[in-house]
């Protein structure tokens, strides 16, 4: 398992559309991917999940990665979190 942590800075937070763009990018690899926020982590393959957080703009969040294309797949979540920033 393979973690990496970022801040969110999309504007309005992880809101639905985010969660759903989230949700699409983890369905394109074989690892399972999660959100943590403080003490309470979020399936990626789970878009009510992920908004059950309540992750807010400059929140700290870990993202983790479990399986066999872990690096490849975090790469693309937190390089998806950095394009939705801009």
């Amino acid at each position: 398992m393979r973690t990496e942590r970022a801040t969110v800075c999309i504007p309005q937070g992880i809101h639905a559309a985010i969660a759903h763009r989230l949700h699409r990018e983890a369905g394109r690899f074989q690892s399972s991917l999660f959100l943590k926020h403080g003490a309470r982590t979020a399936s990626l393959g789970s878009i009510i999940a992920i908004l059950a957080l309540g992750v807010e703009r400059g929140a700290e969040i870990e993202i983790l990665a479990d399986g066999s294309d872990e690096s490849a797949a975090l790469v693309a979540i937190v390089g998806l979190l950095d394009e939705l920033a801009t």
